[in-house]
C-alpha cells in the first residue's frame, strides 16, 4: 500500500516538477502526452572513516582543551598573522606606544564555562610562504615556526565566561566576550622603533609580516574543560599622542587613544588539533575504536570522523530492467540516532552538525584547498532536519550520470570511483543569503548515523522515467 501511494505521489510530482537536468541511462525523447514513471531502490554501504588531517584555513580560530568521555581528549590552538592595511599610519605627533594587547573575541564556546585554562602567546620566527600548504591542515607542527625554548611573549589565565563582567552587561547585545592578553611594554616599544625608523615596513600586509611581525602562535598550556570559537582577532596598540589646536596649528594637548590591526582573510589563520602527549595514545585509540564499530557510523567534529558511503554504481549501471530508462531523481536519506556516543554520557550536550557535504572521496583535498562550493553535480549539501531526524541528499542523478560517463569513456577503474564522503561543514553566505563558501566544521559537534557494515540497511532511491 505504501509503495502504491509513493508511486502515485512520485508520478504526480514528475508531471509538475521534473529535475531540471534529468540524466539518462538510455535516451529521453518523447512525443507522447504522458510520461511513465517507476521507482526502485538499491542498497548502499557505509562505514566510519577518520581523516588524519582536516583543512583548517577558515575565517574562525579555536582555542582550548577538552576531555570527552566518548571521543577522548584533544586540544585546539592556532597560528595567525596580523594584517596591516595599505597606507597604514599612526598619529602624526606620536609620543609613545604605551602598550599592546592581543584580543580574541569569540561568539560561543563548548564545555565548562568556569573551567580555568592558561593561554600562551609566542611570536613566530619563520616567515610563512604561500608554498607552506601543510599549515592549512590541522596536523601541522607549530614547533617548526616558533622557538619553544624562548620565553613566551605573554601568558594569561582565563575562563570561557568572565565572572568579573556583570550579568547586566553580559546579557546585552553589545557585549562581545573576549580574552585580552597583555603583550607587554617592550612589544609596543619595538613596534614604535620600527615605525619611526622604517615606515616602509608598514605600507602593506606583506611588508609588515616580513619585517615587523611574522605572526603569533596561540596555544593552551594548562587546564582542561572548554573550547572557545574565535571570530575576531585584534592587535590593539595603546597610544599617547599630541594634537594641534585648529586655530593656530600649534601642539595643544596630549591625548590617549588606540589603534587596531586585525587578522583577516588576506592573511593566514589556521587551527591545529592536537592531543596532549600524555593522552595522545589513549585519545587516538578511542577514535580508532569508534571507527571499528560496525553497527552504525559517526560524524564528529573537530576530530575528523566522517562517514564513507559506497554507491551501488555497477548494480545500477548493469540493471537490464532500466537499460533504456532515464534517471529522473536519485535520493539518499540517512537517519541519525538520538544521541552520539554512549547515550549522551557527556556532561555537556554536543551540537548536531547542521550541514553535511557529500563529496567524491577523490575530490576531498581539492574541494577545500581550492575554496569550492557545492555544485549539485559532484558535491551536494545535506541539511539536518529535526522533523525527520535525518540528512537527505537529492539530485544525485547528476553525480551518477557523471560516473556513468566515466565508465562509458573507458576511464581506468579506481577503488574510490563509487565512494563519497559525508563531512560536516559550515557555510558562508552573502548579503542575499546565497551560499558562497564551504569549510570544515571545526566546532564540537557529533552525530551517530544509521548504517555501518553490520547496521540497519541504507538504500538509495531512484525514480526512473521513460516514454
Amino acid at each position: 500500500m505504501k509503495f502504491k501511494l509513493l508511486a502515485v505521489f512520485t508520478f504526480t510530482a514528475l508531471l509538475y516538477s521534473c529535475d531540471d537536468s534529468t540524466t539518462g541511462v538510455g535516451d529521453f525523447v518523447s512525443n507522447l502526452d504522458k510520461i511513465e514513471a517507476s521507482y526502485d531502490k538499491y542498497k548502499v554501504t557505509s562505514r566510519t572513516l577518520r581523516l588524519e588531517k582536516v583543512y583548517s584555513r577558515t575565517n574562525k580560530a579555536y582555542l582550548g582543551k577538552y576531555t570527552d568521555p566518548d571521543f577522548g581528549q584533544y586540544s585546539a590552538d592556532f597560528i595567525t598573522q596580523i594584517n596591516c592595511p595599505e597606507k597604514f599610519e599612526l598619529p602624526e605627533h606620536l609620543k609613545e606606544i604605551t602598550g599592546a594587547s592581543l584580543e580574541l573575541y569569540y561568539t560561543n564556546f563548548y564545555g565548562d564555562s568556569l573551567a580555568t585554562l592558561t593561554v600562551q602567546v609566542d611570536t613566530l620566527n619563520k616567515i610563512i610562504e604561500d608554498s607552506d600548504t601543510g599549515l592549512y591542515y590541522t596536523s601541522y607542527e607549530p614547533k617548526d615556526y616558533y622557538d619553544e625554548t624562548k620565553t613566551p611573549l605573554a601568558v594569561k589565565t582565563y575562563a570561557a565566561v568572565d565572572m568579573s563582567v556583570s550579568d547586566s552587561l553580559r546579557n546585552t547585545s553589545d557585549y562581545y566576550p573576549s580574552i585580552k592578553i597583555d603583550l607587554g611594554k617592550a612589544f609596543g616599544e619595538r613596534i614604535q622603533n620600527l615605525y619611526t625608523s622604517k615606515p616602509e615596513y608598514f605600507k602593506d600586509a606583506y611588508s609588515f609580516i616580513n619585517n615587523v611581525l611574522k605572526g603569533f602562535y596561540v596555544h593552551t598550556t594548562q587546564g582542561d574543560g572548554s573550547v572557545v570559537y574565535i571570530k575576531d582577532i585584534w592587535l590593539r596598540l595603546n597610544l599617547d599622542y599630541y594634537v594641534e589646536r585648529e586655530s593656530t596649528g600649534e601642539i595643544d594637548s596630549l591625548v590617549q587613544g588606540n589603534t587596531v590591526l586585525a587578522a583577516s582573510k588576506e592573511v593566514l589563520m589556521s587551527t591545529r588539533l592536537g592531543y596532549p602527549e600524555e593522552q595522545s595514545d589513549n585519545s587516538k585509540d578511542r577514535l580508532d575504536e569508534l571507527v571499528d564499530e560496525k553497527g552504525h557510523t559517526y560524524l564528529k567534529t573537530p576530530a575528523g570522523l566522517c562517514t564513507e558511503v559506497t554507491l551501488p554504481i555497477d548494480e545500477i549501471y548493469n540493471d537490464e530492467r532500466h537499460k533504456n530508462d532515464t534517471l529522473n531523481s536519485v535520493t539518499l536519506s540517512i537517519k541519525k540516532y538520538r544521541y552520539a556516543g554512549d547515550e549522551n554520557s557527556n556532561t555537556f550536550t554536543m551540537g548536531i552538525p547542521q550541514n553535511v557535504l557529500m563529496v567524491r572521496k577523490s575530490d576531498i583535498n581539492t574541494f577545500f584547498e581550492q575554496n569550492k562550493t557545492y555544485d549539485n553535480k559532484t558535491s551536494f549539501l545535506g541539511t539536518y532536519s529535526s522533523n525527520t531526524n535525518s540528512y537527505t541528499f537529492s539530485k544525485l542523478n547528476r553525480l551518477i550520470s557523471n560516473i556513468f560517463s566515466e565508465i562509458r569513456s573507458g576511464e581506468e577503474y579506481t577503488e574510490d570511483r563509487d565512494k563519497v564522503l559525508l563531512i560536516p561543514v559550515t557555510t558562508e553566505t552573502d548579503a542575499e543569503g546565497n551560499i558562497i563558501g564551504v569549510s570544515h566544521d571545526m566546532e564540537v559537534n557529533a552525530a551517530k548515523l544509521f548504517g555501518g557494515e553490520e547496521g540497519e540497511e541504507l538504500n538509495i532511491e531512484i525514480v526512473y522515467t521513460k516514454p
